[in-house]
């Protein structure tokens, strides 16, 4: 089933609005389509490019601001932006800078999503940020075998930043759920 050209239409205001937004602020929110769910990223904005990534806490409170303001469901960016993304992907129509410089578009990233996921446990997050559960859940999904896998992975992007304990817990934990579940 697909969305009427007014959802279409009506999504992509609130994406322009987040964008636009985010831009205000020097942050950068990455919506990533990972595995039918979409992941919130966010980065400081460093020269118009994602710089640095930060705790996507930032990137819920405007999420929040814009929902507030054109009255969308509180759940807007894991449903109608879900399928706003899913639709665009399918037609070959998604363009990763459609709402720069505030908002990015991306599909399949899982690995770097997950990356740049296990990189922000180094340090306790904020209450409203998502990191970890974000993390737990591509853990559940990405296709790899061992969590040699995983830290092969975290250490593409962050050679010299070692992961936390934090991040090597939750995949230990991930793992361990994965072989009770063949039993």
């Amino acid at each position: 089933m697909s969305s009427s050209p007014i959802h279409k239409a009506y999504s992509a205001k609130a994406l322009r609005r987040l964008g636009g937004i985010a831009a205000q602020t020097k942050t950068i929110v990455e919506l990533a389509l990972c595995h039918g769910a979409v992941v919130v990223v966010a980065y400081h904005e460093q020269d118009g490019r994602r710089g640095r990534v930060q705790p996507n806490d930032v990137a819920v409170h405007l999420a929040d601001a814009v929902s507030e303001e054109m009255r969308l469901r509180a759940d807007w960016l894991e449903t109608d932006i879900a399928i706003f993304m899913t639709e665009a992907s399918v037609d070959h129509t998604l363009r990763e800078d459609e709402f720069a410089p505030g908002v990015v578009l991306s599909v399949n990233g899982a690995a770097r999503v997950l990356a740049r996921k296990l990189y922000l446990l180094r340090e306790p997050p904020p209450p409203n940020a998502t990191d970890a559960r974000d993390a737990e859940f591509l853990l559940t999904k990405i296709s790899v075998s061992s969590p040699g896998q995983i830290k092969y992975i975290y250490g593409r992007p962050f050679p010299d930043a070692p992961m936390s304990e934090e991040a090597e817990a939750l995949i230990q934990r991930a793992f361990h759920a994965r072989s009770l579940a063949k039993l």
